[in-house]
């Protein structure tokens, strides 16, 4: 295994509750490797922590065949698009009416090989440490009018033998961006990644978490305006609720020096002391860049205008307990502090 070049922060929450700004601020860390982007291919589904729990739960040459396939046209479809692909994606996605009616292209604007210099032949290598052997063949359940198919065979790797070899992977991927970009230190908040950080220790040794929370009230408003999430409020709630007591039952594993919770409210209302304790939990050297920093306070609250006293008395038995659990209180505003 290739000695560790780099510290990594994974910052992460429900969602609209103020990850992307704290990245952005700690983004500003001379040191600091942030995208403006969510990578994707740990977390999501076809990613990383996918095939590492489905492949090593449920093993049989077919069930390989179709996995290891499948990973790897994930990883391949965020390397890079299509000039066709790309120009029909952004027809859609520049026409109101479109974009409402139907999705663009899957990950959209993804073009992992600008960022990871070497990202193309880690994949390749990825997916020969994965593949024992190939050969001409076809069974009842593979791709359908497919000529001369292939079927790839892998052995049944035990957990931590995938854990092994994912971590090999991501360490060579990101050193050859930290070693590109002259930086040391990965803070990323691809969404929901708290989800996962029992995988993400696994997969990167000394991790770090910081959750950012949020009034969950104002997280609904917010969820009720994004096209990832339903409009109606209850539903909106009911996805809010389960998020929020999921990240905090994983995290509540995760030790003091490995795991930082702060509310976004207490981030804005009190800034220089905050952002002082993400430094010194991050390891990241205060810039002038952080200190000049605009925080704003003015959707704190919002909900209130923007829920009506039905929709309130609805979501209340739904939220009132996370909430609460959070330190806010239901029946006033509170500040999170």
């Amino acid at each position: 295994m290739e000695v560790t070049l780099g510290k990594y922060v994974f910052i992460g929450g429900v969602g609209r509750s103020g990850t992307s700004i704290t990245r952005e601020i700690l983004g500003k860390g001379e040191e600091v490797l942030a995208f403006p982007f969510e990578y994707r291919f740990i977390i999501d589904p076809d990613g990383i922590v996918d095939f590492i729990k489905s492949y090593a739960s449920a093993w049989s040459p077919y069930m390989a065949d179709r996995r290891i396939k499948r990973l790897e046209r994930f990883l391949k479809q965020l390397q890079s698009k299509s000039v066709l692909k790309h120009f029909v994606g952004e027809l859609i996605r520049s026409n109101a009416w479109l974009k409402r009616k139907i999705n663009s292209d899957s990950y959209h604007g993804w073009e992992l090989e600008k960022h990871f210099p070497s990202y193309e032949i880690e994949v390749q290598h990825l997916i020969q440490n994965l593949s024992e052997l190939s050969y001409r063949g076809s069974w009842a359940g593979a791709e359908s009018f497919d000529m001369n198919h292939e079927i790839v065979y892998g052995k049944k790797f035990s957990e931590e033998e995938l854990y092994t070899i994912f971590k090999g992977f991501l360490q060579r991927l990101i050193n050859g961006a930290f070693e590109l970009r002259k930086k040391s230190v990965l803070v990323e908040d691809n969404t929901w990644n708290l989800l996962f950080c029992r995988e993400l220790s696994q997969l990167f040794d000394d991790a770090k978490f910081i959750h950012i929370y949020r009034d969950p009230r104002d997280v609904v408003a917010s969820f009720c305006k994004q096209r990832w999430m339903p409009s109606d409020v209850v539903k909106s709630a009911i996805i809010c609720r389960d998020l929020y007591i999921n990240i905090l039952d994983q995290t509540a594993t995760l030790s003091r020096n490995q795991f930082l919770s702060l509310s976004l409210e207490s981030l804005v209302n009190d800034k220089e002391n905050n952002m002082n304790k993400l430094l010194e939990f991050s390891g990241v050297r205060k810039s002038n860049a952080m200190v000049d920093f605009k925080l704003s306070a003015s959707s704190f609250g919002r909900w209130r205008n923007q829920f009506s006293d039905t929709q309130i008395s609805e979501i209340k038995p739904i939220l009132k307990d996370v909430t609460e659990r959070l330190g806010y209180v239901w029946d006033e505003w509170s500040s999170g502090i």
